[in-house]
């Protein structure tokens, strides 16, 4: 008996993020700048019709000979397709149980929209590995993109834990999600991808491997300079996120991670799920004035400035701190037990730096601080260098001309000179068989008369050992080496 097979029922009306609205929204503000992004064949209620399609972050304008007609793609569903007659590529885009497909040079198109849409195909595009973490409803797994090996980051959330009926955890997803689609910062987690299936919820993002910043902290011993710097780089994100009305409010050491655990510019700032994005809907929604809307913003700028801060001091007395009492003291501004300042041995610009966090001082200035005021302190106008990797070979501040070249040269310091000398004995050369008498020195210096010294030696051996040797200890003693 002969199998039929029948059409999959319309995801887009049983999804998670399906809000109960049409796939034509409203036209956005007049203000918008769209990019075009060319023509397509549209498909709509079996009608197909030539549009050319502009876009605007996740607003999509469709400019169609009767007039235009807008979509908002965030979480849409969104699939690949193929024309039935013509078997072009397209995108068929769904949303409470409508659709509409799209057939044309689709593929800048999809890079832009992809991190805005729901997709349905996880296990067709990655392959979970190891687990790197789990909380309340998620876990979190190291991934692979099977079509090019690329390393990933996969959250998954199991569905039934974040039902609409449990507020927070399903608000905390919403947050999460709507954050991770509007940055873009070297130092704040990427969004790749979204997937949906009938159990979990996948976050595809980038992958962070250099784990927990304190994992670091303890392992290495970071100089004073670099954890300015990593100061100045956790500001500087912080920065981004304020200037687009980002505010994190539960920046910890569990929720900065670093790409390479010796690279401390490399920290990046995770789960924005307790986030809250402050726009004009917002307080017009709830009948808030100007006043109000200043208050409520530098409120949520404190805290966030306030919990960085707390984090930074951790690292520089040593010291782990209950960060959620230690926070919540500091806003309601009875914390006295910052009497240790000046027993931390501080240089008078980072001194500073504490002096407006945590003493009466500066409370004062905190109520209206912002990143960029802190940015501009004088403990980050110093000039800062990075650690090297110790992949990289010699360091570069070692000099590498390992012989004076004149009498009136100045000698090497005897810190340089020790590192020389440890480089020296690393480098492995293969025996030569010595007839002679005597033998050269190993500590001797590697002045022109040695080197003619040598030479003179290797001449009378015999020829066919000549250049081999000679071009070794020659490279040995060359100040190119």
């Amino acid at each position: 008996m002969k199998k039929t097979t029948t059409l999959q029922s319309d995801y887009s009306k049983s999804s998670f993020f399906n809000d109960g609205k049409q796939i034509f929204c409203n036209s956005p503000h007049l203000s918008m700048e769209f990019t075009q992004f060319g023509a397509f064949i549209m498909k709509y209620n079996n009608r197909q019709q030539p549009v050319t399609i502009f876009l605007h972050e996740f607003i999509m304008k469709i400019v169609e000979e009767k007039g235009e007609r807008h979509i908002n793609l965030e979480n849409i569903c969104v699939k690949k397709t193929l024309h039935q007659k013509t078997q072009q590529l397209g995108l068929r885009l769904s949303k409470n149980g409508q659709f509409i497909e799209f057939f044309g040079e689709i593929m800048e198109l999809w890079k832009i929209i992809k991190k805005f849409v729901i997709q349905t195909d996880f296990q067709l595009k990655y392959k979970l590995g190891q687990k790197l973490g789990e909380g309340y409803s998620s876990s979190v797994f190291k991934a692979f993109k099977i079509i090019n090996g690329q390393k990933v980051a996969v959250k998954i959330i199991d569905k039934s834990l974040v039902q609409r009926n449990n507020a927070s955890e399903r608000q905390y997803l919403i947050n999460e999600i709507a954050v991770l689609r509007q940055i873009n910062h070297n130092n704040l987690l990427k969004l790749h991808e979204i997937f949906e299936c009938d159990d979990n919820i996948y976050i595809v993002s980038e992958l962070l491997e250099g784990g927990n910043l304190k994992n670091s902290l303890f392992k290495f011993r970071f100089s004073e300079q670099e954890t300015i710097i990593l100061m100045e780089t956790l500001f500087q994100s912080l920065n981004y996120l304020h200037e687009r009305n980002i505010f994190h409010q539960d920046i910890k050491f569990d929720n900065i991670l670093l790409k390479d655990q010796q690279d401390l510019t490399s920290a990046c700032i995770i789960n924005f799920g307790k986030s809250e994005i402050i726009s004009q809907k917002l307080f017009s929604s709830k009948n808030l004035n100007c006043s109000d809307q200043t208050t409520v913003t530098q409120y949520f700028r404190k805290k966030d400035i306030l919990a960085l801060g707390i984090v930074i001091y951790s690292i520089f007395s040593k010291k782990q701190y209950q960060e959620t009492q230690m926070l919540d003291e500091l806003l309601m501004k009875n914390y006295e037990n910052m009497g240790d300042l000046e027993f931390l041995e501080l240089k008078p610009s980072l001194l500073q730096f504490f002096q407006i966090f945590f003493t009466q001082k500066g409370r004062i200035q905190m109520d209206s601080i912002k990143c960029s005021d802190i940015l501009n302190l004088d403990v980050f106008n110093l000039t800062n260098t990075r650690r090297t990797s110790k992949i990289q070979g010699v360091p570069h501040q070692i000099n590498n001309d390992f012989r004076r070249t004149s009498r009136f040269a100045p000698r090497n310091s005897q810190k340089d000179h020790q590192l020389i000398t440890n480089f020296q004995r690393n480098l492995k050369l293969p025996t030569i068989q010595d007839s002679l008498d005597y033998k050269i020195n190993q500590n001797s210096s590697y002045s022109p008369q040695t080197e003619k010294c040598i030479s003179s030696r290797i001449y009378d051996e015999q020829a066919s050992s000549l250049r081999p040797r000679y071009s070794l200890l020659k490279k040995c003693l060359s100040p190119n080496i």
